[in-house]
């Protein structure tokens, strides 16, 4: 008679079929995981069943001609309650069912035992129970090792907390080992955006940063090629300078991508300035032809800020044989609105430096207005000064400044009185001293105009003299600002080289001797120096005026 030490079930039943037609490939491994360690433990092969339906998912070899109809209830049971027990018990063989947790769901691994030796007298009832022939039953009770049937619940309950802990380590490992590299992708995040924010200045063009962004890129982004697509500015027509009028394409990685090419795609994949990221991993499926043969997966975020849009970029083939995902989209999309705000700013900036250098000018253009005798002077000036701070070594940033200051250096003049500015002939004490005033009312115009203050050094400081006999504070030396230096002798150059209405323009010789025996006395002797080295292109500029010489472009920071 067989008895279950939880509920009394029939005998009847159908033998079910080998565990390969029973459980999905990952259920089986992991049933053959759970058996394999219990075995190690209790030295028995285990058949294992779904806790949630009773259902078998292994049977080991000697349990698989055995009925598992009414013993999957008692199985689900065991599941329920958590614990070891005897589900059945003919002496000296007995049914022992271990509940294993696995994840959300409950695995419970069944063996069979001895609790003493078999005797030939038990050789039947153990063929009944495990379904065997009597050889069979004989052959698998002589392999056996008993175990009393409390030390095998006990030992079974030891087991199962063992397998219960491992499972938790392992599932501890896993994610350890998944946040150290979502820390170590997050680090390699942070750092790249780190980088990019600290060379976020204005005088870094979109190029040059777009260039770094690339590079850097590269660096956690596991893909075959970086690109940056920069599209022409949206007043490219106006023909500023440094406007791009061309699509320009930076490439980073084993790229043949062509301009042309990816235009097309963002427009077969009507991509818009507010659109998200776009992750496509089967390109050829999205985009067919053989334009587009070379891609396969593709990541693309706009370089926008708001709705103006400046270029995109892009992840071209994943280098692993896998796809991208969010990770490289979200990394992507942060790099692009980074992108975008600097090129706003620089496009802002931009707007705003022709806006002010286009203010200087109409300044420029107003003192021309006021003495039409000097018309074109401020220019010469500022193109001249050029030419010495160029030849003294001055960097590009020293030489913006000195020719806008150049071009303003006599602005106050439109505070001086028309009969003394427009007088033919020699002024009076009185009128130089009212003239020497122009300094002063220049330096009071530009004073509250905080992108122009690194210019009043020269418009206050433009006539005083190396000896210090000069105005209007008679600095001497090097306590005259450097900037004014030079100016001094561009405005002495042009001033005499000049025709005015009771002069004509002095002679080249005459003119060299003045400057010459100025040296050290009304000028630096270094700027002199300067004059005399590049003076066939003074000269020239002086002749042609605003033909002759490049004016550079405006520096406002």
């Amino acid at each position: 008679m067989v008895v279950s030490s939880m509920s009394s079930a029939s005998a009847t039943g159908v033998v079910m079929p080998p565990p390969a037609a029973l459980a999905a490939p990952a259920c089986a491994r992991d049933a053959a995981a759970v058996a394999g360690r219990l075995r190690d433990c209790l030295g028995v092969d285990f058949s294992v069943l779904e806790g949630a339906t009773g259902d078998p998912v292994r049977l080991a070899a000697d349990h698989r001609r055995m009925d598992w109809t009414a013993r999957a209830e008692l199985c689900r049971e065991v599941a329920r309650r958590g614990q070891p027990e005897i589900i059945e018990e003919d002496d000296p063989w007995l049914l022992l069912a271990v509940p294993v947790p696995r994840g959300d769901e409950t695995l419970v691994a069944v063996a069979s035992l001895l609790t003493r030796p078999a005797t030939s007298q038990d050789t039947l009832r153990l063929a009944e129970n495990l379904g065997l022939d009597l050889e069979a039953a004989a052959n698998w009770a002589a392999r056996q090792e008993p175990l009393p049937a409390e030390a095998a619940v006990r030992l079974a309950t030891v087991s199962a907390a063992k397998l219960t802990a491992d499972e938790e380590i392992e599932q501890l490992e896993e994610e350890v080992e998944k946040l150290s590299a979502h820390l170590g992708s997050t680090f390699e995040e942070i750092s790249l955006i780190y980088r990019l924010t600290q060379n976020l200045k204005l005088s870094s063009n979109d190029e040059d940063l777009g260039r770094r962004a690339l590079e850097w890129l590269s660096e956690v982004v596991p893909a075959e090629a970086l690109v940056l697509l920069l599209i022409p500015n949206s007043d490219a027509s106006q023909g500023t300078p440094d406007v791009r009028t061309q699509p320009l394409l930076l490439k980073h990685g084993q790229c043949d991508l062509a301009v042309e090419t990816l235009l097309e795609l963002v427009e077969r994949l009507g991509l818009r300035a507010n659109n998200r990221p776009l992750v496509v991993n089967h390109l050829a499926q999205v985009a067919p032809g053989a334009r587009f043969a070379a891609l396969r997966e593709l990541v693309i975020v706009p370089v926008a800020e708001g709705e103006h849009l400046f270029g995109w970029l892009a992840a071209i083939n994943h280098d692993r044989s896998g796809e991208f995902g969010s990770a490289e989209a979200s990394l992507l999309s942060s790099v692009g609105t980074m992108l975008g705000i600097h090129s706003g700013n620089i496009d802002l900036y931009r707007q705003q430096a022709e806006l002010l250098t286009g203010v200087v000018r109409a300044m420029s253009s107003a003192i021309d207005a006021k003495d039409p005798y000097t018309r074109g002077h401020s220019d010469r000036v500022a193109r001249i000064a050029v030419r010495l701070a160029k030849e003294l070594n001055c960097d590009a940033e020293t030489v913006k400044t000195i020719y806008f200051s150049g071009l303003l250096h006599d602005i106050g003049k439109i505070g001086i009185n028309d009969e003394v500015l427009r007088k033919p002939g020699k002024l009076t004490d009185e009128e130089f001293e009212h003239i020497k005033q122009h300094v002063l009312i220049g330096y009071r115009i530009l004073a509250d105009l905080r992108k122009l203050s690194h210019m009043l050094p020269v418009v206050l400081h433009h006539h005083e003299s190396w000896d210090g006999k000069g105005y209007p504070h008679g600095l001497a030396a090097e306590g005259i600002p450097y900037l004014a230096r030079i100016v001094a002798v561009a405005d002495a150059y042009d001033a005499m080289a000049s025709d005015r209405p009771y002069r004509a323009g002095m002679e080249d010789e005459k003119l060299d001797e003045i400057i010459r025996k100025g040296a050290g006395q009304q000028w630096d002797p270094q700027v002199v120096e300067a004059f005399f080295r590049a003076r066939d292109d003074i000269r020239a500029i002086s002749s042609r005026g605003a033909l002759s010489a490049e004016a550079p472009e405006p520096s406002w920071q």
